[in-house]
């Protein structure tokens, strides 16, 4: 009981850093959806916590609708990480978007979707949604990376830590839901309500490195060079010119 407790007031004191160093900086403009995904992270989690000290019964119900509107809320954060990493390119700005709709979508419909017709338990049914859902952002994260290596994009450090911390939380989340939904509540429980705090504090640890000093985004290559400098005097370049166009007349 003490490292959920002591990873859930490490997660609240990082974000909470996070928020201030934000405020300073006058970052929240830059990363709009990610700072209110933040807020109301921690927000909620007071909420909850409040709900379980005053009235214990309704704490699963609280627990569970700000679980699956978090969930819901990391697909709009993997937008957010897209429009960064494409952002100095304007012929590509829209692609990252592009990828992780058009992934969405396709996992959604081939491996999210089919597991609502399957006939099981409800507590079995939350926890494979949220498996599968997990799946399909991570393979949002890979699809993002791959194109933009292939299209030679390099992503600021500050972006790319924000993608490492949400893939981290993804990939642990995964393994724990897959291991609660075969091992079952009364054997995996304990360790189930351990991970998540622990891979929720390790996700905020890390966007806390990448947004203390945040990178601006990185700069497109320059496709024209610059004019070069020449050493010639202009009268002898001016005369060689006009000796070439003097033989081409001629022709």
């Amino acid at each position: 009981m003490v490292l959920p407790l002591t990873a859930a007031a490490l997660t609240y004191i990082l974000g909470i850093a996070i928020l201030v160093r934000a405020w300073q900086g006058k970052l929240f403009s830059r990363f709009s959806f990610f700072y209110s995904y933040l807020i109301y992270l921690l927000g909620t989690g007071v909420i909850m916590n409040l709900v379980d000290f005053l009235d214990g019964r309704h704490y699963p119900l609280v627990f569970w609708l700000r679980f699956l509107t978090l969930v819901v809320a990391e697909f709009a954060l993997l937008v957010e990480i897209g429009d960064h990493i494409f952002a100095p390119y304007p012929a590509i700005r829209n692609l990252g978007r592009l990828v992780t709709v058009a992934m969405t979508l396709v996992f959604s419909t081939v491996y999210v979707i089919p597991s609502f017709y399957l006939h099981r338990p409800s507590s079995v049914a939350v926890l494979d949604l949220v498996m599968r859902s997990a799946v399909t952002k991570c393979a949002v994260l890979v699809a993002l990376l791959v194109v933009a290596r292939f299209y030679g994009v390099r992503p600021s450090k500050t972006v790319a830590g924000l993608a490492l911390g949400l893939a981290l939380y993804l990939a642990v989340n995964t393994a724990n839901f897959a291991l609660a939904e075969s091992y079952g509540r009364e054997l995996y429980g304990p360790i189930f309500s351990t991970i998540g705090p622990l891979s929720q504090a390790l996700c905020v640890l890390i966007w806390t490195v990448a947004l203390w000093r945040p990178e601006p985004d990185m700069e497109p290559a320059r496709a024209v060079a610059a004019p070069r400098e020449f050493s010639e005097p202009l009268p002898n370049r001016l005369g060689k010119f006009n000796t070439v166009l003097t033989r081409l007349f001629r022709k």
